[in-house]
């Protein structure tokens, strides 16, 4: 074993060990979530310690196969730069399953929303957009006082028998 780690250029010794170890960083990180030892952010963002990985880890494996075929090193730069480019595109996709696709509508109480279509006086309908359950979504709603204008920040202090938010003037 030793005498083929010997027979290795120094390139091939630094990329072998870079594989080695970003491999079983990898296969760590794997077991971790599949455990639930480790959680996917909603805010997924393009540098982290596990982009950092799956870089090393392309360009490791990518590297010796370039020195193996005669090709440039910088090309075993850009396979593990497409590695972590689709490590983020589908950890982006798994963080957007944490999201619950079922709009409870409770969920609005307390929050500002600004009204998209003008809400007449004394239980009239228009239309808000509000952010929540990590979606804009635009909403019937009414209010118990004076019309509301178009443009107009409101706050939604309940949720209706029919499902139309109940909102005030804030000012």
């Amino acid at each position: 074993m030793l005498e083929l780690w010997t027979n290795l250029s120094g390139a091939q010794q630094i990329l072998w060990g870079l594989a080695i170890f970003f491999t079983l960083s990898f296969l760590i990180q794997i077991v971790f979530a599949l455990l639930g030892l480790q959680e996917i952010d909603d805010d997924v963002t393009f540098f982290t310690l596990r982009n950092a990985i799956v870089f090393f880890l392309g360009f490791s494996w990518g590297g010796l196969a370039c020195l193996d075929a005669k090709y440039s090193i910088w090309l075993a730069v850009l396979i593990g730069l497409i590695m972590v480019a689709i490590n983020f595109l589908l950890l982006k996709g798994l963080a957007s399953l944490n999201i619950d696709g079922n709009l409870n509508l409770d969920n609005a109480i307390g929050k500002l929303a600004v009204v998209s279509l003008s809400i007449p006086a004394d239980g009239g309908c228009g239309k808000v957009n509000i952010s929540f359950q990590g979606r804009w979504e635009e909403l019937e709603a009414a209010t118990k006082n004076e019309a509301i204008p178009t443009g107009q920040t409101v706050k939604v202090l309940q949720v209706s028998g029919n499902n139309r938010l109940i909102v005030e003037n804030h000012s």
